[in-house]
């Protein structure tokens, strides 16, 4: 018999599963109290005359009793509330019952409580296998608290399921959850890709099914049925928990967020790095800063924040938590030159006091460093290299991206990160680059999302279990919906924080230097956003004898151009020599970083478009090969605007696998 074509062994026959119930199985339960009278005269026969004997008899049978009503309790526990609680009660009135009828004799008033008791919970089993039934025929309609699904030996029925033995493990308003016996070779991966069809037949959304497999045992899996969507519901962040405000934060684990089986998703972020990933509108903004404001309100922390793509549109409000921000590419430049150096000082001081990492009480502040939009930052091969030896000396870098992939995340630099957190993507092979294979591959697809649900994530952290990792999880949003709203405590947190400069240890402002300085003084000296602006003064024209206007202390602007290469140097007072007759005027050297040049390049790009031609595939690396030989040098974060340009006005493809392909070769009005 093929592989695909499963029955399950299950507890019940598949043939009863499939023809539902009859009138025999209706009128089972009430036999069952009637049966137990001929018992009782039984016992009362032997034992109900021997004295002292008869009631040595009845505590035997009543211990018995007990014994089988503590195994039915514990054997039960797994199952519905129904099962658990009749079978338990069953038992346990049955034993008390007989050991009663064996002291005192079977005859009423025993017999009336027997028939009366037994009747009333045959009624409810009639109940419950009547709406059981109806909530099998019904399932995929209902929603909400308390949805009844079909047992596995009734899906394993419908999908002809072979060598698969199902136990109950839980069972709640949220989920479901199965322990899975594969026999005869059967594999998880079998059941994980038919996972939709799995689906079909509980009556539950198509990504609601997950077939995790046992790291342990290749013969055993886990099927997690998810009942009911919690996903798209807002949870609005409950603030700071003051038990946390003002503790190390190697003390208590940051608290982020509800897993959707209702358990609170915290994460401990020292000793390891995170990469953030979700499409704009997919709430990872928002968890960046719920994060960045529980990091900042601990006493051993300090914050930096680089946006080059929104400036402080998005962190902005937080700025009270924020210890250094940086907006422009300058700044960013800056900030991660003085990141630098302050790994190598705080690996020297780890080295002077002992510690081969950092750790608590080691005289460093902890250091946290978000990197939004990080594919905008000027240079990557410094996140590369950040990246590389910034965890041991109690630095975290976290990187948030809209995408993933081989052409704007280095492999170098997704090595160094510890945790991934998927939040909704374009497709589901932007989640492969981030979530592990056994957590895609056990049908966790945040695709499905897209940014429908706002805050649904897949959490991949070192902090947790690995079942974990493939329970979604909803990170804490706004108070509301309404776009004004939903910086309003966060903002209102993140200014209530002591600032956080005093916190930054000695060690590390020392490294900092001179850029951390300038950023101060600015910081210090700048222009309250709501203070009043004057009315510009009237210009009044100098005098004759007093020469031009000029300001000693403004500094001369320096115009750069978009590829960021050096300015130009040149002396303005030198003569230009006139034109011989007939020659046009033209810059007798075109140096590197004018306009002309940075034209040039984007020429080079476009002119090997169309020499290659339409279907050509090549790397980014091959492309700036290409470049070098024709003179042309540019460094790999100009490489990769030029392969963005060209993707948005639809002359290259970005496959998958990290490879550009040529669409088209007509020719490009930059812009």
């Amino acid at each position: 018999m093929a592989r695909n074509e499963l029955v399950v062994r299950g507890d019940r026959d598949s043939e009863t599963a499939r023809r539902g119930n009859t009138l025999i199985d209706y009128a089972r339960p009430w036999l069952a109290a009637p049966a137990l009278i001929p018992a009782g005269y039984l016992t009362h026969w032997l034992w109900g005359d021997l004295g002292w004997g008869t009631g040595l008899a009845a505590a035997a049978i009543a211990a018995a009793g007990a014994v089988v009503t503590y195994a039915t309790h514990h054997l039960t526990h797994a199952r519905t509330w129904y099962a658990h609680h009749i079978s338990t009660a069953m038992t346990g009135g049955s034993a008390a019952w007989l050991a009663l009828a064996t002291g005192f004799g079977p005859g009423r008033p025993l017999m009336d409580a027997l028939l009366i008791g037994g009747w009333a919970a045959a009624a409810i089993s009639n109940v419950h296998l009547w709406a059981r039934s109806q909530g099998t025929a019904e399932a995929a309609p209902k929603k909400g608290v308390g949805r009844i699904l079909p047992t596995f030996a009734e899906v394993a029925a419908k999908l002809h399921l072979k060598d698969v033995r199902a136990k109950l493990t839980s069972d709640t308003e949220m989920q479901q959850r199965h322990t899975l016996t594969l026999d005869n070779g059967t594999t998880a991966e079998e059941l994980q890709s038919r996972g939709k069809e799995l689906a079909s037949a509980y009556g539950v959304a198509p990504g609601a099914i997950r077939v995790i497999e046992d790291q342990g045992r290749a013969d055993r899996a886990e099927l997690v049925i998810t009942k009911k969507d919690v996903m798209g519901k807002l949870i609005p962040w409950p603030g700071l928990n003051p038990a946390h405000v003002g503790t190390g934060i190697a003390d208590h684990p940051l608290e982020l967020g509800v897993y959707e089986d209702g358990e609170t998703f915290t994460n401990q972020i020292t000793n390891r790095h995170s990469l953030t990933v979700g499409m704009a509108g997919a709430g990872k903004s928002v968890y960046g800063k719920v994060k960045m404001v529980q990091v900042a309100a601990r006493r051993d922390t300090f914050t930096l924040a680089i946006d080059l793509a929104k400036g402080r549109q998005t962190l902005g409000p937080i700025e009270g938590a924020i210890g250094w921000p940086a907006y422009t590419k300058k700044a960013a430049r800056a900030q991660l030159d003085a990141v630098k150096r302050a790994i190598k000082a705080r690996a020297n001081h780890l080295a002077d006091a002992g510690h081969a990492q950092w750790v608590p009480g080691c005289g460093l502040t902890f250091l946290y460093l978000l990197v939004e939009e990080a594919a905008e930052v000027v240079d990557f091969d410094e996140i590369v290299e950040v990246a590389r030896v910034a965890r041991s000396v109690g630095i975290q870098l976290e990187l948030s991206l809209q995408r993933a992939t081989w052409g704007n995340l280095d492999t170098d630099t997704r090595a160094n990160l510890g945790d991934g957190l998927c939040f909704g993507v374009r497709d589901h092979a932007d989640a492969t680059f981030v979530l592990p294979d056994y957590v895609t591959e056990a049908g966790c697809d945040p695709s499905r999302w897209r940014k429908s649900k706002p805050g649904a994530v897949y959490a991949a952290i070192e902090h947790v279990d690995v079942d974990r990792h493939m329970v979604a999880a909803k990170t804490y949003g706004p108070p509301s919906t309404d776009p004004a709203e939903e910086n309003r405590d966060l903002k209102a947190a993140a200014d209530a924080l002591p600032d956080q400069d005093a916190k930054l240890d000695p060690v590390t402002r020392a490294a900092f230097g001179a850029e951390y300085t300038e950023f101060l003084a600015g910081r210090t000296t700048s222009v309250p956003a709501n203070a009043p602006v004057s009315a510009p003064a009237a210009a009044t024209p100098p005098a004759e004898d007093e020469g031009p206007l000029v300001d000693a202390d403004i500094e001369p602007i320096v115009l750069t151009t978009p590829d960021d290469d050096p300015e130009i140097a040149g002396d303005l007072d030198t003569e230009i020599p006139p034109l011989e007759e007939g020659e046009d005027f033209a810059l007798p050297v075109r140096k590197k970083g004018t306009k002309a040049s940075a034209e040039e390049a984007r020429a080079a790009v476009d002119s090997l478009m169309e020499e290659w031609g339409p279907g050509h595939e090549f790397q980014a690396f091959e492309l700036g090969a290409e470049l070098r030989e024709m003179g042309v040098e540019r460094k790999r974060s100009w490489i990769y605007g030029q392969l963005r340009r060209l993707e948005e006005a639809g002359r290259l493809r970005h496959e998958d696998t990290g490879a550009w392909t040529v669409l088209e070769t007509r020719q490009l009005v930059d812009a």
